[in-house]
C-alpha cells in the first residue's frame, strides 16, 4: 500500500487514510486532494509530488504550512535557488534538465493548490530550464527482438523464462506485469487460447501502485511461447508447492519468500531482466531495463505482419496503452477483443530473413550438394565481367 518513503511520511506527517492518504499539514492535504480527486489518482504521482515538497522544505528549513505566511518573492527565490541547487547536482551526472523540470512542475502545482495562482494574480514567475533534445542522463540499451529472445532462453528458470517473454510480447511496464495474478490468466489458458488476454485496469493500482499508468484502461496479449512459458511456470509451481490458488501473483518472489507467495519487488524484476542481458551476452547489459524490453515490444507493432501488412497505428497505440490523439480515441472500438486478437496473432516475434536472403542461402545449399566451389563460380564470373568491359572500351576507341 505505501508508495511514499517513511522519511517523506514522518516530515510531512502523512498516514494512510481509507483507500488514500492524509497529512497533518493543511497545505500538504491539499496537494493530495488535488492529486487524487481532480487528477489521476495515482498513489505513484503522490509520492513523488510529496517527495519533492519534503525535499523543498528540508532545503528551505520551513514547514509545509509555514509557506502561506511569506510573499511571493520571498518564496520566488527561495524556489528557483532550490531548483538551481537541482540541476547543479544534475550536471554531475549529465546535460538532461529533466528531473530539475520535473522538480518546477511539482512545485508549481503545490503552491498553486495552495492559493499561489494566476485566479488571485499571486503565481510564482519561475524560470524553467533548457532541455537539450534527445539527451538522458541514465543510459539505455534496447536490445534486438533477436537478443530479447535469447535472452528468454538464458533466463535461468522457468519463471525468469516466462517474465521476459511477457515483458517483450506484452509491452506491459514492470509494475503493471508484478500485479498480474493468476486469476488474470486462467481462464484464458483453460480455453485454450494461444493469445493470452491480459487486461491492465485502474484496479491494478489496488495491487502495485503504477500498475495502470495515469489510470488508462487497456489490455494486450501474450506471444505463443510466452503462453507456453507461463503454463509451464504455473505446472512447476503446482508441483514445488503442492497447489497454485488464484488470488496469487502470477510471477512471484524467490528465494525464502517462495512459500509465502509473495510478488516479485521492483528491484528484483530489474534484477531478472539484467541477469538475463548478462547471460546472453550483451555488453550494454547494465543498462538493460524492464522498459528496454517494453520498447522491444514497440519496434514489433511497427514492423510488418507475417501477411506482409502493417498493423492500424490505433490499433499499435492502444496496445501500448497510450491515448490517441484528438478525437480518435472516443471514437476508437477496443471492444472488439477477438479481432485485437487476431490482428496481434499476426505479428512477428521471431527475427525472419529476407526473401533475397532465404533465396541466397537455398542457392548456396544446392551448390554445395552439387558440389560447385562458389568461390571459384564467384572469380570466374568477376574475369568474364572484366574482359566484357575491356571489350566494349576498345570499341569506343
Amino acid at each position: 500500500m505505501w508508495c511514499i518513503s517513511k522519511r517523506v511520511r514522518r516530515i510531512l506527517r502523512i498516514r494512510l487514510s481509507g483507500d488514500g492518504f492524509a497529512s497533518e499539514f493543511v497545505t500538504v492535504q491539499k496537494l493530495i486532494d488535488y492529486l487524487w480527486l481532480r487528477k489521476s489518482g495515482s498513489r505513484v504521482s503522490i509520492a513523488i509530488y510529496c517527495w519533492r515538497v519534503c525535499h523543498f522544505c528540508l532545503f528551505a528549513k520551513i514547514e509545509p504550512d509555514e509557506i502561506l505566511r511569506k510573499s511571493r518573492v520571498e518564496l520566488e527565490d527561495l524556489v528557483q535557488a532550490y531548483l538551481d541547487k537541482v540541476r547543479s547536482r544534475s550536471m554531475e551526472r549529465g546535460s538532461s534538465v529533466r528531473n530539475v523540470n520535473t522538480a518546477l512542475a511539482c512545485l508549481k502545482t503545490f503552491f498553486r493548490v495552495n492559493g499561489f495562482n494566476r485566479e488571485n494574480n499571486q503565481d510564482l514567475r519561475l524560470q524553467s530550464y533548457h532541455q537539450p533534445p534527445r539527451t538522458r542522463n541514465r543510459v539505455q540499451y534496447v536490445p534486438t527482438l533477436s537478443e530479447a529472445c535469447r535472452m528468454a532462453d538464458r533466463a535461468g528458470n522457468k519463471r525468469n523464462r516466462a517474465i521476459i517473454l511477457t515483458l517483450f510480447s506484452t509491452g506491459l511496464r514492470n509494475a503493471g506485469v508484478r500485479a498480474l495474478r493468476v486469476k488474470d490468466v486462467i481462464k484464458e489458458i483453460e480455453a485454450g487460447y494461444q493469445n493470452l488476454l491480459i487486461k491492465v485496469e485502474p484496479e491494478l493500482n489496488r495491487r502495485i501502485p503504477g500498475s495502470c499508468k495515469a489510470c488508462i484502461p487497456y489490455y494486450s496479449f501474450t506471444y505463443v511461447q510466452a503462453t507456453h512459458a507461463i503454463k509451464e511456470m504455473l505446472e512447476e509451481r503446482k508441483v514445488k508447492l503442492g497447489f497454485v490458488g488464484e488470488d496469487e501473483p502470477l510471477f512471484i518472489a524467490g528465494g525464502t519468500r517462495l512459500r509465502r507467495k509473495l510478488p516479485l519487488s521492483d528491484k528484483e524484476m530489474v534484477e531478472v531482466v539484467k541477469k538475463a542481458a548478462r547471460e546472453r551476452g550483451i555488453k550494454e547489459w547494465r543498462c538493460v531495463t524492464p522498459h528496454s524490453l517494453r520498447k522491444v515490444f514497440e519496434s514489433v507493432l511497427r514492423s510488418p505482419l507475417k501477411d506482409g501488412g502493417r498493423m492500424d497505428t490505433k490499433d499499435q497505440e492502444f496496445l501500448m496503452g497510450h491515448i490517441l490523439p484528438g478525437t480518435q480515441d472516443a471514437y476508437y472500438d477496443w471492444t472488439k477483443i477477438n479481432r485485437l486478437r487476431g490482428e496481434y496473432s499476426k505479428l512477428v516475434f521471431e527475427e525472419i530473413a529476407s526473401p533475397e536472403l532465404e533465396n541466397l542461402n537455398m542457392y548456396r545449399e544446392m551448390a554445395k550438394i552439387l558440389g560447385i566451389n562458389s568461390d571459384e563460380v564467384k572469380k570466374k564470373k568477376e574475369e568474364e565481367l572484366r574482359d566484357n568491359w575491356r571489350r566494349e572500351k576498345r570499341k569506343m576507341r
